[in-house]
């Protein structure tokens, strides 16, 4: 039953809000104010993220020739500008959050040589704060750590403040190892997974100290605060040993979300499973699909989304943002240019903002 307008409440104006009502009813041709009814005519759209800002370009870039291919010819396209999106593997290691900052790192000199420039962005505007030249570093990745630091991974590992300052290295040479790949931290931002090639290291994000947690031969896909995972063989490894993972039909790239959990993107639909193999939830999503990201907190992970046509030429792209736990869609955003192969994406640590798009354009959501 509708309740009667309280003191104070204008009768005339109850009327017509009931008016309007009723009349909302009638048009759903229903006789009677069924619950549905009301579901209906009250319902909201889902939240959407909010634009706060959108930069670039950022960096003078690295020129780039364009060749694609159909049927059977080769086309050649006049020099541009590289939008640095022809990667997945670096999609989610080229920007980051930092304090009140976001950095990324762009590449601005030609190949071999691979000159970087680092950005650091006022988070509230995108102005641009700070800059360094990396020259001949060989940049692999830039990642995020738990205390608000910038980690550059190239031909050995600087630790940055926010504004780009050094604040610890670590020397490969000085390692004892003859070679030291570090391409991944864990999603909390604490720990960096170091190929030591044969073995591997765990390596704190803040001390820049490794320890040693195997010597046998590995290669990572993700890394934890505990072990890395791997898909050859498909399995994850701790201080305890190796563990099967019983999900090697995918064959795709694991990714850690927690300690606990992981995502593998390489079956028909993303699942993601615990460190034993278990399945936890399988995730429906439409057409083609890879990993975009997660927040330091572990409640929050991005799926980019998109359509490919040809030798893989994205069409379309927009990204899924999910909750960990409840494994629903919470928003859905589309970049304004779509990236080659994905564009670049990083979430703040709380998951609370969203940052996509390259060097040509980046921008920042606030999502719901």
């Amino acid at each position: 039953m509708w309740a009667y307008p309280m003191g104070g409440v204008n009768t005339g104006v109850w009327k017509a809000f009931m008016g309007h009502r009723l009349q909302c009813f009638q048009r759903l041709g229903l006789g009677t104010l069924l619950l549905s009814s009301i579901g209906l005519c009250f319902a909201q759209k889902e939240p959407q993220p909010t634009r706060i800002w959108s930069v670039g370009p950022l960096t003078k870039g690295a020129p780039v020739m364009g060749i694609s291919l159909g049927s059977g010819v080769a086309t050649v396209t006049g020099p541009h500008v590289n939008s640095q999106t022809g990667s997945i593997f670096a999609a989610t290691r080229s920007v980051v959050f930092a304090g009140d900052r976001i950095v990324l790192a762009s590449m601005v000199g030609m190949m071999p040589k691979q000159d970087y420039q680092l950005l650091s962005l006022d988070i509230k505007t995108g102005e641009i704060k700070g800059s360094r030249e990396l020259v001949g570093f060989g940049v692999r990745a830039i990642f995020s750590t738990n205390d608000a630091h910038v980690i550059v991974s190239g031909s050995s590992i600087l630790r940055l403040t926010p504004d780009l300052k050094d604040d610890g290295s670590f020397d490969y040479k000085t390692s004892g190892h003859r070679f030291v790949n570090v391409q991944n931290i864990s999603p909390d931002g604490s720990t960096l997974g170091s190929k030591t090639s044969p073995g591997y290291d765990l390596i704190d994000a803040t001390t820049l100290k490794a320890t040693q947690l195997t010597a046998s031969p590995a290669v990572d896909t993700s890394v934890s605060s505990k072990g890395f995972v791997t898909n050859n063989p498909y399995s994850y490894t701790d201080v305890t040993g190796l563990h099967s993972i019983d999900q090697s039909k995918c064959g795709g790239r694991p990714q850690f979300l927690t300690d606990a959990l992981i995502l593998e993107t390489g079956c028909k639909s993303p699942i993601v499973v615990d460190t034993r193999g278990n399945i936890i939830k399988a995730l429906p999503i439409k057409g083609d699909f890879a990993y975009a990201g997660v927040s330091q907190n572990g409640k929050r992970f991005a799926l980019q989304a998109g359509s490919f046509s040809g030798e893989h030429t994205l069409k379309q792209e927009h990204f899924v943002i999910y909750s960990v736990g409840t494994w629903e869609p919470i928003t859905e955003l589309t970049p304004d240019v779509p990236g080659e192969e994905q564009s670049w994406t990083a979430f703040s640590p709380d998951g609370s903002l969203f940052v996509v798009g390259s060097p040509l354009k980046l921008t920042l959501y606030r999502l719901p």
